[in-house]
C-alpha cells in the first residue's frame, strides 16, 4: 500500500512555545478520577458524603458507579439532589418574601411628602431653596412650615380620641391627630421636634494675627468632637423656652444622626417640640427668633416629623435639615423614609398576615439551611483533620486550638459557593434581628403605645426605628441577589449552562485581583480630581465623592468644560483627565475584556461537553426511581444468584504477579489518600508506611546528609539502609480475602492480567484457582506448571506471524511517525542553514586574518625602514661613513 504523502511539519520557536503552553494549560486529572479507587475500596463511605469536590467536578463523576446504590457517587448525588430541591424552595420563599415587603404605595407616599415639605411646583422650583441666610430661615419657618404643618381644615373628621389624664382630676383632655393638606389622606403623628447643633468657639480653627484684634474668635465647621454642650439661655428669655437652650443626649432627644452635605450631625443637641396649636407655635418661633436661639455658633437645625398615609397604611418619617456654614450661608434639604405599618407591629389581617407568616416560614427554612451548612462545615473539618473536631480540640494544645477556627474557615471557604452561603445566612439573620428589634422597640417605647400614637403634644420617635429597618431592607436586597447568583451553582448539573458556570467560577479569582488594582488606580485619580476640580465642581469636593463619581464616568461619560482650554488657564487638570481616559478606557477596560476572553478560551477547551457522556444527575434520578420501585439496574455484576464461595478468594491462592499488582494498587491508593485525607488507612498492613509515619526523617542511600553532624556520624558509625520493599507482600496481607468486585476492577484496570489468567471475568478466576487449590492441595507445583504451559503456548501462537501479511496501519502511530519525520526534516534543514552560516563566518574570518597578516607585514617592513633611517642618522652625526 502506497504511503500517503504528508505535509512536512516545520518546528520553529513560536510553534514550540505554543505547544508547550497548550500542554501546560491542558486539564489535569480531576480528584474524581484519582480518588475513584478510594471511593470503591474504603469501608467508610459516609466520610465523603457532602464533600464539595462533587460539585466542583460534577462532570467527572463516574456514571457507571451511580447504578450502585451503596456507592459514594450515588450517596453524594442523593444529597445534591435534595439540596437542589431545598434551595429552590428557599429561593422561592426569599423572592416571595421580598416581593411581599415592597409596594409602590411606599414610594409614592415618600415622594408625596418630599414634594409637600419642599414646596415644589410642577417646574421643579422649591420654596425651601429660597432659604439662604438666617433671616430667610426664620421667614420660611413662620411663613412656610406652619401653614404646611397646621392645615386650616375646620370640617375635617376626628381621626381618633386620645385622652390625656391628669392625677386627681376627672376632666381629661381629648386630642386628635390632624390632617395635612386638604386631601385628608395623610395624618400627622405626634409633634414636630426642632433640634439644633452648635460648635465651640475657637475649636478646630484659629484666627490669624492680622485681624485678631478685630475678630478675636473663630467658629469652625461641625464635628462631633467640636460640638458645644454649654447652655446659652438669655437672662430674660421666657421660662417655657429655657429647655430649648439646654443640651440633651441622643437618648433624650430620641433622634439619630443625620448625614448632611457638609457633615454628619449626631443625635444629641438642643431641642424643643412645637405645640399642637398653630398660634402657639407661631408665638414660639417668634420668641426663639427674638431671643436668638440660632446664632453664629449654630451649624444645623433639623425638624423631624412623622406622617401616616391612612389609605395605604404607610408611615413616612421626614427630616427637614438646614445647614449653617461658617461663611453665613444656609442650605435646606428634605429627606424622607417610608415603611409599611406591619414593620412596626405584627398584623394578622389581610396582606399583612401573609407578610408575617412568610417571615415565620422563612425563619424555619433558614434554620434548616443553617443546620445543613454547619453539617457541611463539620464534614470539611472531619476530612482535613481525619477525626472528630471536638476530639481533636481536646487532644490538641493551645496553639492548635487557636489556629483551628482559621484552618476551618480556610478549608471551608476555599470553595467560593460556601462564601455565598455565609453571606446569605448572615444577611438574613441580621435582617431578621432588625425586624424583631423594631417590634421590641415599639413595645418598650411609651410614646409608641396604641393609646398614645398620634398624640399631637408627644413626639413620635419613628426615626430611630426607620434607620435599622432601611439597613435591614438593604441586607434583604443583598440576600436576594446572592440567592439568585448562587443559582449558578446548581446550573452546572445541566450541560447547557455548565460551561457558563465554569467560566464564572474561573473568572471570579482573576477579577477580584483585577478589582483590587482598579480600586488603587481609582483612588489615586480621586485624590487628583478632588484637588484639581474640588473648587469648581461640587461632585469632586470630597475624596469619597470623587471616588464614587469616577466609577459612574465609565458609564455616563463626562462633559468637558470649555473653561479648561481658555488662554492662560492651567492645563494640569486637562492632563490628569487625559491620563484618566487613557489608563481606564484604553488599558484597564481592555485588560478586563482580555481576562474574560482568556478564561473563556481556556474553559471552552477544558470543560467541553462530551456528546456520548451521560449526565450524572439524570442517571441518579433514573436509578433512584427504580430503587423506589424495588428494582436494581446493576446487571453485569449481579451477585444475588452466585454461590457465596465464589464471591471472594484468598490472596495467597492467586498468582504472584496478581498479588504484586494488588499490593501496588493498595499502596497507590494509600498514597493518594494520605495526600487528600487525614487519618484514612486503606492499607494498615503496610509496614514500610507505618514505620515512615513514626519516623520524621527517613534516610535512604539516595539522600544527601542535611547537616555537618550527619556527615561525621556517617563517617564514624556508618549504617546500612535496606532497600525499600516495593513489591514485598506482608504475611498478614497473604491471608486477606479479595472480593469478586475488587478483583474485577483490578482486571479491568490492567489488560495484562486477563491475558495471564485466561479470563476477563473475576468469578471464573476465583472458581478456577479455588478448584485447583482443592484438587491439587498435595502437589502445588502442578498448578504453576500448568499455568507456565498455558503462557508458553500463547507466546508460541503469537510468534507464528506470517511474513507476507500486511502490517495493520494504526492511525496514531502513523501520525506520530509523520510528525517525527517532519521534525527530523526541519531539524536537518535548520542544521544545514546553521552549518552554512558557520562556514560563511569562517570564510569571512579567514579573509580578515589574511588582511591582518598583510598589515602586520607592512608594519614590520615600515619598522625596519625606520630603524635603518635612525642608524644612518646616528652614523652621520658621528662623522662616520656607512
Amino acid at each position: 500500500k502506497k504511503k500517503k504523502n504528508s505535509r512536512p511539519l516545520f518546528l520553529n520557536r513560536d510553534i514550540v512555545i505554543k505547544r508547550l503552553h497548550h500542554r501546560q494549560q491542558s486539564r489535569k486529572d480531576s480528584p474524581m478520577v484519582l480518588l475513584k479507587d478510594i471511593f470503591e475500596e474504603t469501608p467508610d463511605k459516609d466520610r465523603f458524603v457532602g464533600d464539595v469536590m462533587f460539585w466542583k467536578f460534577f462532570e467527572d463523576i463516574d456514571a457507571n458507579r451511580i447504578y450502585h446504590t451503596n456507592s459514594v457517587e450515588y450517596r453524594n448525588l442523593k444529597v445534591m439532589f435534595f439540596e437542589t430541591l431545598f434551595y429552590l424552595v428557599l429561593l422561592a420563599s426569599v423572592t416571595l418574601y421580598a416581593y411581599n415587603l415592597q409596594s409602590q404605595d411606599v414610594f409614592e407616599s415618600r415622594i408625596e411628602q418630599l414634594d409637600y415639605w419642599r414646596g415644589c411646583d410642577t417646574d421643579g422650583n422649591c420654596r425651601i431653596q429660597k432659604v439662604e441666610n438666617i433671616h430667610s430661615f426664620w421667614s420660611w419657618m413662620q411663613e412656610e412650615l406652619l401653614p404646611l404643618a397646621y392645615t386650616d381644615d375646620v370640617g375635617a373628621p376626628i381621626v381618633a380620641q386620645i385622652d390625656t389624664v391628669f392625677p386627681n382630676s376627672n376632666f381629661p383632655l381629648k386630642w386628635s391627630p390632624r390632617y395635612l393638606s386638604d386631601t385628608r389622606s395623610t395624618v400627622l403623628l405626634g409633634a414636630l421636634r426642632m433640634r439644633q447643633l452648635r460648635v465651640q468657639p475657637n475649636t478646630g480653627c484659629s484666627v490669624t494675627a492680622l485681624v485678631k484684634h478685630v475678630y478675636p474668635d473663630c467658629y469652625s465647621t461641625y464635628d462631633e468632637t467640636r460640638e458645644s454642650q454649654a447652655a446659652y439661655d438669655p437672662r430674660f428669655a421666657p421660662t417655657y423656652l429655657i429647655k430649648a437652650y439646654q443640651w440633651r443626649t441622643a437618648e433624650e432627644t430620641q433622634q439619630i444622626a443625620i448625614r448632611g452635605g457638609a457633615a454628619t450631625y449626631s443625635g444629641s443637641g438642643f431641642f424643643i417640640d412645637l405645640p399642637a396649636n398653630k398660634s402657639h407655635a407661631l408665638s414660639m418661633l417668634s420668641d426663639l427668633q427674638t431671643w436668638r436661639w440660632c446664632d453664629k455658633l449654630t451649624r444645623a437645625v433639623s425638624i423631624e416629623l412623622t406622617t401616616m398615609s391612612t389609605n395605604v397604611n404607610v408611615i413616612v418619617n421626614t427630616v427637614i435639615l438646614f445647614e449653617f456654614t461658617p461663611n453665613g450661608a444656609v442650605t435646606g434639604t428634605v429627606s424622607s423614609t417610608a415603611m409599611r405599618t406591619f414593620f412596626f407591629t405584627p398584623s394578622l389581617q389581610g396582606s399583612n398576615l401573609v407578610a408575617f407568616l412568610l417571615m415565620i416560614w422563612l425563619g424555619l427554612v433558614f434554620l434548616i439551611f443553617t443546620i445543613y451548612s454547619f453539617w457541611l462545615m463539620y464534614k470539611t473539618c472531619f476530612n482535613f483533620l481525619g477525626q472528630n473536631p471536638l476530639g481533636y480540640l481536646q487532644r490538641s494544645g493551645w496553639a492548635a486550638r487557636l489556629a483551628f477556627p482559621f484552618r476551618t474557615f480556610y478549608q471551608f471557604f476555599r470553595y467560593g459557593w460556601n462564601c455565598a452561603d455565609m453571606v446569605i445566612l448572615g444577611s438574613f439573620y441580621v435582617h431578621l434581628s432588625y425586624r424583631i428589634g423594631a417590634y421590641v422597640a415599639v413595645s418598650n417605647s411609651s410614646s409608641l403605645q396604641p393609646d398614645v400614637v398620634g398624640h399631637p403634644e408627644i413626639f413620635m420617635p419613628f426615626g430611630q426605628l426607620m434607620e435599622p429597618l432601611v439597613l435591614g431592607n438593604n441586607l434583604l436586597a443583598l440576600l436576594s441577589i446572592t440567592c439568585w447568583v448562587k443559582l449558578f451553582k446548581y446550573l452546572c448539573m445541566s450541560s447547557y449552562f455548565r460551561l457558563l458556570v465554569r467560566i464564572l467560577e474561573a473568572c471570579a479569582h482573576r477579577l477580584i485581583i483585577f478589582a483590587a488594582l482598579l480600586l488603587v488606580v481609582f483612588f489615586g485619580f480621586a485624590v487628583a480630581f478632588s484637588l484639581g476640580l474640588g473648587t469648581s465642581d461640587k461632585n469632586f469636593v470630597t475624596i469619597p465623592g470623587s471616588f464614587l463619581v469616577l466609577f459612574f464616568l465609565l458609564i455616563d461619560g463626562y462633559s468637558i468644560d470649555v473653561e479648561w482650554f481658555r488662554p492662560g488657564k492651567d492645563q494640569v487638570v486637562t492632563l490628569i483627565f487625559l491620563g484618566y481616559i487613557a489608563l481606564i478606557y484604553f488599558v484597564l477596560l481592555n485588560i478586563f475584556v482580555a481576562i474574560v476572553l482568556d478564561t473563556f478560551s481556556l474553559a471552552s477547551r477544558l470543560y467541553a461537553v462530551e456528546a456520548n457522556k451521560k449526565n450524572p444527575m439524570i442517571v441518579f434520578l433514573h436509578t433512584y426511581y427504580n430503587w423506589m420501585k424495588g428494582q436494581s439496574l446493576v446487571k453485569d455484576e449481579a451477585e444475588e444468584h452466585m454461590n457465596p464461595k465464589d464471591l471472594s478468594i484468598t490472596l495467597e491462592l492467586l498468582p504472584g504477579l496478581v498479588r504484586r499488582k494488588w499490593v501496588e494498587k493498595k499502596r497507590r491508593m494509600q498514597f493518594v489518600a494520605d495526600q487528600n485525607f487525614a487519618g484514612m488507612d486503606l492499607f494498615p498492613e503496610d509496614v514500610d508506611r507505618s514505620l515512615s509515619k513514626k519516623s520524621d526523617n527517613i534516610v535512604t542511600d539516595w539522600m544527601l546528609p542535611s547537616t555537618q553532624s550527619d556527615v561525621f556520624d556517617q563517617m564514624t558509625a556508618p549504617t546500612e539502609h535496606k532497600p525499600l520493599a516495593l513489591y514485598d507482600i506482608p504475611p498478614s496481607v497473604m491471608k486477606q480475602d479479595i472480593s469478586r468486585a475488587q478483583l474485577q476492577r483490578l482486571m479491568d484496570e490492567d489488560s495484562t492480567i486477563p491475558l495471564l489468567l485466561g479470563s476477563k471475568r473475576a468469578v471464573d478466576v476465583i472458581r478456577k484457582f479455588k478448584s485447583e487449590e482443592r484438587e491439587e492441595a498435595g502437589n502445588p507445583i502442578s498448578a504453576v506448571k500448568a499455568m507456565q504451559g498455558t503462557i508458553f503456548a500463547r507466546i508460541d501462537k503469537l510468534e507464528r506471524v506470517k511474513l507476507d501479511d500486511d502490517v495493520p496501519e494504526v492511525p496514531e502511530i502513523t501520525q506520530v511517525a509523520e510528525q517525527m519525520s517532519g521534525a527530523i526534516l526541519d531539524l536537518r534543514n535548520q542544521f544545514r542553514v546553521q552549518l552554512t552560516g558557520v562556514i560563511e563566518c569562517t570564510a569571512v574570518l579567514f579573509e580578515h586574518l589574511v588582511e591582518l597578516t598583510q598589515g602586520l607585514d607592512e608594519v614590520r617592513q615600515n619598522s625596519d625602514g625606520v630603524l635603518q633611517l635612525v642608524r644612518n642618522n646616528k652614523f652621520q652625526e658621528a662623522g662616520l661613513g656607512y
